[in-house]
């Protein structure tokens, strides 16, 4: 893929950029390359590899930095006529030629496929059982942290503070204020210590065991893990259920768009080379009776 990054800054370099704010963003002797060349080369990768390069300002300068050097590195190759090389020139028509035919085919024979609401809604039905929500619970956490193997008078010490921020609970306490305040689980006192909705076999054993015996407002008592000890809440507890089409939809869509894409290029792929005639003669790769597999 290296004659390919070259071919593709040298083709960049040569077009003229356009509007007044373009800054210089790096120079090869007298020869300048603008930002909106480097917008055009991004322009050729994903729509998440460009996302993950704007964000990140080292990545951007990286890439750049390896444009403008493979360009001048290619410059100084052609110099010497390394272009003309009978392998190289080679290389690169197999190059060329891979990319022309991996562009074609998602460019032209993938954006042939339209989905429609009837292949969504088939999709739906003939997979319902995808789309099936096991039994979960959503629930509040106060959780003091302490490792089992921490010595006994720490543990002790931790599980009295857990006492006491239960009898709380058990008397009435706003146990999302509680654990705003007194959770040492960041990911969740930021909500009130809400965790959830989860099924069962996501957490730990002993933490879904209490959520799970529990009603919806009910507290458990002291629940130690390995993380520490738990005060638990239980807000909802949800039946097994089927999502409906509505809320999976967009899902379904990704999915099916990229299964009926692959097929279309397949199908293609396939059809072309009846027409065009491709063999592959399996004795005269492997010799003998050739390869079973290529059959």
């Amino acid at each position: 893929m290296k004659s390919v990054f070259v071919a593709l800054a040298l083709v960049l370099w040569s077009i003229p950029a356009l509007g007044a704010d373009d800054p210089v963003v790096a120079r090869i002797g007298e020869r300048t390359f603008l930002l909106s060349d480097l917008n055009r080369w991004m322009s050729h990768d994903t729509e998440e590899g460009r996302k993950v390069i704007e964000k990140d300002a080292k990545k951007k300068a990286f890439l750049l930095r390896q444009i403008v050097t493979s360009m001048a590195i290619a410059e100084q190759a052609r110099k010497e006529g390394f272009d003309q090389r009978p392998d190289i020139r080679e290389n690169a028509e197999l190059l060329v030629n891979n990319m022309l035919s991996m562009e074609y085919l998602d460019k032209v024979v993938a954006q042939r496929v339209q989905v429609t609401e009837e292949d969504l809604r088939k999709h739906y039905e003939e997979n319902v059982k995808s789309y099936q929500l096991p039994e979960r619970a959503r629930v509040r956490q106060i959780l003091l942290k302490v490792e089992r193997t921490a010595p006994e008078a720490e543990v002790a010490a931790v599980k009295a503070r857990a006492g006491k921020l239960l009898a709380q609970a058990k008397a009435g306490g706003d146990f999302a204020a509680l654990a705003s305040e007194h959770s040492e689980d960041e990911a969740s006192k930021r909500k009130g210590g809400e965790v959830g909705p989860f099924a069962r076999g996501s957490l730990a054993p002993e933490f879904e065991e209490a959520a799970f015996s529990l009603k919806p407002g009910e507290v458990s008592g002291i629940v130690e893990t390995d993380a520490g000890f738990h005060i638990l809440k239980v807000e909802e507890r949800l039946e097994p259920s089927v999502q409906p089409y509505d809320e999976v939809k967009e899902r379904i869509r990704r999915k099916v768009t990229i299964d009926m894409k692959r097929k279309a290029v397949d199908d293609y792929v396939e059809k072309l080379s009846r027409e065009k005639g491709v063999e592959i003669d399996a004795a005269g790769l492997f010799g003998g009776a050739g390869n079973p597999h290529l059959r």
